[in-house]
């Protein structure tokens, strides 16, 4: 190496996983190590009250946290259909990443998700073998057993029935009149069932990121630690096969670069693949064709994108089935359930049942049931711009490509409607429309000022009378078709899914792990990059499939298991 390093371990990427590593690895005072992050600085001091807040309504929208620029093309229409357009992409830009901005779940998945990746000759990643760090990230507030931690930096919680509305009893009542069973743990036993939602919250039902659960001040103080923000990680620094560095721009515009024996990328399944193509790593024919110069031909990066297709319907709520008017809460109870599809596991499909919509006033007034495919098996791609290679990268997902994704979407959307039938639930409902996230909806999410009078005029008029809801919300919901209509018609309704079909930000896949033989992985067990010495991955990108999970929990467990082989093989295990 022609200079000395300035860290041990340099992580690129300051989000779930990098604030793991940076405080795990940190509590070897021999080692030194630097978290770069491009996004702004979180304090407890200077955390914002839209993201401290349990209903993250004002924070996952919010562009003030968010990559600017980035887009994807979400379904899977055919590559030469002019309709694919790619819309915007909600990315954190902040330290703690996902977890400072995200919907607040707090769950595992399935035992089988891991012991998948096991049978794909990953040893080490049973579920047996990953729950020690499951158990070792959590701090649950309400369980303690076998299958959960209570010393971990990251606060589990439920809300409790005291704060549901009458909605949420009103589908309580309706599940258990069903015979859906009442599973008390949603991260202990897999089954089927309703439960309350696990959501990543403290005992002041509040949100604690991986930026202040891992990087406490206590842990800031170390002096073999440096947190670096506002800094762009623009490509990584190669001597032959060993990664020696970052080159980095802040955002001033200033150029840097920063030197370590051991580079390790965590920077999102999105950012980590589009960073090792910018440095020469990834699908020879792709690099060439950008301009880029081949160090390392692996052709799987970028490759296996995954998500969890989702769609949802929403009911207008009757005054009295509302949240009360100054309560911040969405999800207090979901349900998991099996489609039977052939082929597709136990646990399969997701269903939240949320309070309100959004942040403002209207959002009060609906209650979305918000579902989702939980074991896909549609598969898209991530590549560079040959045109603007330093640009964003084009990330097309080809959402329901697969056609068990296709049948299950379908299947949900036609449940949640019979369940919103049910005679238990429909004294307190009016309307049901199918949720779009379209970009005027999404300029309503917002949290500015403007919204908040607008939607809350808006939200007064509707209130007038049901006379006024019957004029009203048909011009409001204009171009939205009948949820009752596709319903009947399920032709109709699988079209409308490709077409509208949306994730859950869960991006996933891009770098995956892979045992030695396979030519589509990008890093091996322990997350080292096949070829470059010197280099890992960590983060959502080397999962090999998805989990039957939102991606953040696993995020963290996936960092705390790696960091733990990275201090085992540097003797370092029990220092500190």
């Amino acid at each position: 190496m022609s200079e000395t390093p300035e860290a041990d371990y340099l992580i690129v990427g300051g989000g779930s996983a990098g604030c793991v590593l940076a405080s795990r690895l940190s509590e070897d005072s021999g080692s030194r190590v630097v978290l770069v992050e491009a996004g702004r600085d979180l304090t407890e001091e200077t955390m914002p009250p839209e993201l401290r807040s349990g209903f993250p309504g004002r924070a996952y929208l919010n562009r003030a946290y968010l990559w600017p620029n980035l887009s994807a093309t979400l379904p899977s229409r055919g590559a030469n259909d002019p309709s694919r357009d790619a819309g915007f992409y909600e990315q954190a830009r902040i330290l703690g990443g996902g977890s400072s901005i995200n919907g607040i779940g707090a769950n595992r998945g399935s035992p089988s998700d891991y012991d998948e990746w096991r049978d794909m000759g990953l040893d080490g990643w049973s579920f047996d073998e990953v729950l020690p760090f499951f158990k070792r990230l959590e701090r649950d507030l309400d369980i303690d057993d076998a299958f959960h931690g209570q010393d971990g930096p990251l606060p589990i919680r439920r809300l409790g029935a005291a704060i549901w509305t009458p909605f949420t009893h009103a589908m309580m009542t309706s599940f258990v009149v069903r015979g859906i069973p009442y599973v008390a743990d949603q991260n202990g036993r897999w089954e089927d069932g309703v439960f309350e939602m696990a959501l990543n919250v403290d005992e002041k039902r509040e949100r604690v990121p991986t930026a202040l659960a891992y990087l406490s001040a206590e842990v800031r103080r170390r002096p073999n630690l440096e947190v670096r923000t506002g800094l762009t990680v623009e490509r990584i620094i190669l001597e032959g096969r060993r990664a020696v560095g970052v080159a980095t721009r802040s955002d001033g515009g200033a150029s840097s670069e920063l030197r370590g024996r051991e580079i390790i990328v965590s920077s999102g399944a999105l950012a980590s693949p589009a960073l090792l193509m910018r440095s020469g790593i990834g699908p020879a024919a792709h690099l060439s064709d950008c301009g880029i110069e081949v160090r390392q031909d692996l052709p799987g990066v970028g490759q296996n994108l995954m998500e969890h297709p989702s769609a949802g319907v929403m009911a207008f709520l009757k005054p009295q089935a509302r949240q009360p008017y100054e309560a911040y809460y969405h999800i207090p109870i979901a349900i998991r359930y099996s489609s039977k599809v052939e082929g597709c596991p136990v646990g399969d499909m997701h269903m939240n049942i949320m309070t309100r919509a959004s942040w403002h006033q209207i959002g009060r007034q609906f209650a979305p049931l918000f579902f989702w495919v939980n074991k896909s098996y549609s598969r898209g791609q991530l590549m560079l711009d040959p045109k603007a290679p330093a640009g964003p990268p084009r990330v097309d997902f080809r959402m329901l490509s697969d056609q068990r994704d296709v049948q299950r979407l379908a299947d949900a959307f036609e449940y949640a409607m019979v369940l919103l039938a049910d005679p238990v639930v429909t004294p307190i409902i009016e309307a049901i429309y199918p949720v779009e996230l379209s970009e005027r909806a999404r300029g309503y999410t917002y949290p500015t000022r403007r919204n908040a009078i607008i939607t809350d005029l808006l939200s007064r008029m509707l209130d007038i009378g049901a006379g006024v809801r019957k004029l009203a919300l048909p011009k409001m919901m204009e171009g939205v078709p009948s949820a009752h209509r596709l319903a009947a018609d399920r032709q109709e309704l699988e079209a409308y899914l490709k077409e509208k079909v949306g994730g859950v930000w869960h991006p996933s896949g891009t770098c995956r792990m892979g045992a030695p033989g396979d030519r589509m992985a990008v890093t091996g067990k322990d997350g080292r990059v096949r070829g470059i010495a010197g280099l890992r991955v960590c983060d959502a990108s080397i999962m090999p499939t998805i989990p039957c999970a939102n991606t953040n929990v696993p995020v963290i467990m996936i960092a705390e298991k790696i960091a733990q082989d990275i201090r085992d093989t540097e003797g370092m295990a029990g220092q500190g």
